[in-house]
């Protein structure tokens, strides 16, 4: 496994715990907004998923990544702008410092599934194999 695909697995599952203590925090809440809790948990569970497809090398998978990645990242820009409401105070303000920068990430994440060092590690074997055939 290349090491920069080592480092996008660390990343997500940082931000796959800070989405959980954002969850948790929020259910705690008794007055906490539906929207933002779902863009939680879809952040939550597109790491996650992502992180599984790219552990297991599940190439039918790898578009699907993609286009899941690309609708994490349009519900995180939904979510900052629902925060934006909080921007005058310090916890909206990281909040909104916080989601910004998931989605840049995310946009990058993109990117780097159609990178040809990405590419020719996780389809390694997968590209061989039709090049034989044809």
């Amino acid at each position: 496994m290349p090491k920069s695909t080592k480092i996008v697995l660390m990343i997500n599952t940082a931000i796959m715990l800070i989405a959980l203590w954002s969850l948790y925090s929020l259910y705690l809440q008794s007055s906490s907004e539906m929207l933002i809790a779902l863009a939680h948990w879809t952040l939550l569970g597109g790491m996650l998923v992502s992180n599984l497809i790219i552990l297991f090398k599940a190439k039918p998978l790898w578009k699907f990544m993609r286009a899941m990645l690309y609708v994490v990242a349009l519900l995180q820009a939904l979510n900052l702008m629902i925060i934006a409401k909080d921007f005058l105070t310090l916890s909206g303000f990281l909040a909104m410092v916080y989601t910004l920068l998931v989605v840049i990430y995310l946009i990058g994440f993109r990117g780097y599934l159609n990178s040809h060092a990405f590419f020719e590690w996780f389809m390694g074997s997968y590209v061989k194999q039709d090049q034989e055939q044809s």
